[in-house]
């Protein structure tokens, strides 16, 4: 007995019924000649159909019933494919000329929670198979032990909550794999209509989307990746947020896709550059490379891409690999000054797959929470509550534990995928066709992923079910390439300046704090570069001007951007060490140049600390807040104003080619880290 393949690429986009098909008046033969081309072109919605118009003139044909039947189940409509297996089942030889339908309603039954008649249908056809049937024994005797698992390990998390997003971001089509970036929740979704040439289609193309705080959803702005004709899917974003790896996806058949990974930067004034192919080994021509997490691992600190991928060397099906990122290749220090600029890649290593997790199913959506050192993916292969289940696998310096299940309501006996958490591990997102998801035809309740948001109880949840990691391994220093010496102690970073633009942030407020991050101030005012320049020269002859321009250009170079880039440098030390279980204070001073009241710049000298500290706390999608709020990191603020402003520095308002924008003036308008303490 030849087992019908199940693609995965659903995973990757779903797609939905292409629409009625244009049908004649056609005689039975005509219907299943026309459903059976469909179905060898993998054009399932369009042999649903066709097969369908067959059932009704010939409703006791148990042959026209089973080509209906798989077509639905190859569309997920699992209630009209229940009705059809049983009707097979019920006739008197349709359990011995098809016994396929007591496998398929094992399935369907399973898929609807219903374990013990799932392992009833199960058994039944374990005894059709003969001796030579040893494919079909093996994975029969796997979902029996499968069904047994999930009656004992059922409702187990139920302090677990999930909660169903609304149309703000969810719709009757596919959306899925959501990752946060800051206060802004990222996903792809099939609800655009696929264009081919100047003519929109019935088929349905993906793009990616956002969510700010949780309103409506809307498509990104400012570069980010948009087709009418290409699935653009996938947005995994590296901790600093300035690198975004995603893909392209075409389909290759009615059923199929195959996708690449693609990757954009943001140069160093925002923008984005054009999208880049990531070269060999990461995508191989014939073969799908999907579903991209970036994350630091657990094992060696080394920044990662993490995938799936059917391409040889795996277990089969899809399987997950990994490849180390360049960390100095991928640093805010190395971002294009100019997105129109073609930047050349970086050379990547040979993939591998994850062998510990890897199964001969598929294996896929890979994330990776660094904090906890925890791989999280979904799998077919391993025992679970039916469809793709949710599993989590614990990094012990780059050996893998044996996956364990993350229990329910996280999974449930549908497809449960694309699972993601926040640092602090309070709260994570996951793309499910469980009961509840939104859809189109009534026929096909189960065809699309939506979005679910999951509150994470703080207790651990029962002990029959395997544990949420609560406590992280030890994470040695970041192993960084050659080409930057990123330093690896605290006292590297003792003495840090980090510079402000005048009266920022916040002008004209005596307030002692901001809502700003440093980096949110940092960029305003290196775009400024130019009219400081052009401020700095005003009046001047041409020998002297030049002189001067080079003055301010190596400032901003060399001195600001400098800080910045270092800054990020030290949180990702922070981050390590933290994890680790270090105690670590930052000591932190504050200075202004002397133009304004001196009560008044002890407040702005504090504003600037605060900013800094809302860097640190918002780095990396918030990665060390939940250090500062438990006191494992404390940061030390003293201001001092202008007091400690050099003498000599103009303060007169009128004179502000000396007062703003002189390279002197404004190397006292700074935050330095003066000291860092750790233990």
């Amino acid at each position: 007995m030849r087992l019908i393949y199940r693609t995965p690429q659903f995973l990757i986009i779903i797609l939905l019924l292409l629409g009625t098909c244009t049908l004649h008046a056609q005689s039975k033969r005509a219907y299943i000649k026309a459903g059976d081309k469909a179905f060898e072109k993998k054009d399932y919605s369009a042999a649903f159909i066709y097969y369908g118009e067959a059932v009704t003139k010939a409703a006791t044909d148990i042959s026209v019933q089973m080509k209906y039947a798989e077509s639905a189940m190859k569309l997920m409509a699992f209630n009209t494919a229940e009705k059809t297996y049983q009707s097979i089942l019920e006739n008197k030889t349709g359990e011995k000329k098809y016994p396929l339908a007591l496998y398929r309603m094992g399935e369907i039954n399973k898929t609807n929670g219903k374990y013990q008649d799932a392992q009833d249908y199960f058994s039944r056809f374990r005894n059709t198979l003969t001796d030579q049937d040893t494919a079909w024994a093996a994975k029969t005797a796997s979902q029996e032990v499968a069904c047994q698992w999930a009656m004992n390990y059922r409702n187990t998390n139920t302090q677990t909550e999930i909660i169903h997003f609304d149309r703000k971001i969810n719709s009757p089509y596919s959306d899925f794999a959501p990752t946060l970036k800051g206060d802004s929740l990222f996903f792809s979704s099939l609800r655009f209509e696929k264009k081919a040439g100047k003519q929109y289609t019935k088929e349905r193309t993906t793009r990616l989307m956002m969510s700010v705080d949780g309103k409506s959803a809307r498509e990104p702005l400012r570069g980010i990746p948009a087709s009418d004709s290409t699935h653009v899917a996938h947005a995994a974003f590296t901790p600093n947020g300035k690198f975004l790896i995603f893909n392209f996806c075409k389909n290759i058949n009615a059923f199929d896709i195959r996708c690449e990974l693609w990757m954009i930067t943001q140069d160093r004034k925002g923008h984005w550059t054009k999208p880049q192919k990531l070269p060999q080994p990461i995508n191989l021509s014939g073969f799908t490379s999907t579903q991209p997490s970036i994350a630091y691992d657990g094992g060696t600190g080394q920044l990662r891409l993490w995938f799936a991928s059917d391409r040889p060397g795996g277990k089969g099906g899809l399987d997950i690999w990994s490849v180390p990122l360049d960390t100095a290749w991928f640093c805010p220090c190395n971002l294009p000054l100019e997105a129109r600029r073609p930047q050349r890649l970086p050379e990547f290593d040979q993939p591998a797959p994850l062998v510990a997790v890897n199964t001969p199913e598929n294996d896929a959506t890979p994330f990776y929470h660094t904090p906890s050192g925890t791989l999280y993916f979904s799998s077919e292969g391993w025992p679970g509550f039916g469809g793709y289940d949710v599993f989590k696998s614990r990094d012990n310096k780059r050996k893998f534990t044996e996956p364990e299940n993350a229990g329910q309501p996280i999974n449930s006996s549908y497809n449960d995928v694309y699972y993601t958490q926040t640092p602090d591990g309070k709260n994570g997102y996951i793309s499910s066709n469980r009961p509840g998801a939104f859809y189109l035809d009534e026929r096909n309740k189960a065809c699309c992923n939506d979005i679910f948001a999951i509150k994470i109880p703080e207790e651990d949840p029962p002990a029959n079910i395997p544990q949420l990691v609560t406590k992280a391994p030890e994470l040695p220093a970041p192993t960084l390439a050659i080409k930057v010496d990123i330093p690896q102690q605290f006292i590297d970073f003792v003495g840090l300046p980090l510079f402000f633009d005048n009266d920022e942030p916040d002008k004209k407020t005596r307030k002692t704090f901001t809502s700003k991050t440093y980096e949110e101030t940092v960029l305003a005012y290196l775009d400024r570069q130019d009219e400081y320049r052009r401020r700095r020269t005003e009046g001047l002859t041409t020998a002297a001007a030049d002189k001067e321009e080079a003055a301010v250009d190596a400032f901003f170079d060399n001195e600001v951007r400098q800080g910045y880039d270092r800054l990020g440098q030290l949180c990702e030390l922070l981050l390590t060490r933290l994890t680790q279980g270090q105690t670590v204070e930052i000591f932190i001073k504050g200075f202004t140049s002397p133009r304004a009241q001196s009560d008044y710049n002890i407040n702005l000298g504090k504003r600037r600390i605060s900013s800094v500290r809302n860097h640190i706390a918002h780095w990396s999608d918030g990665a060390l807040e939940q250090f500062i709020n438990n006191g494992q990191l404390r940061i030390t603020e003293t201001s001092f104003g202008e007091t400690t402003a050099r003498l000599g520095l103009s303060d007169d308002l009128k004179d502000e080619r000396n007062s703003i924008y002189a390279p002197d003036a404004s190397r006292e308008r700074r935050v330095e880290i003066v000291d860092i303490t750790a233990k």
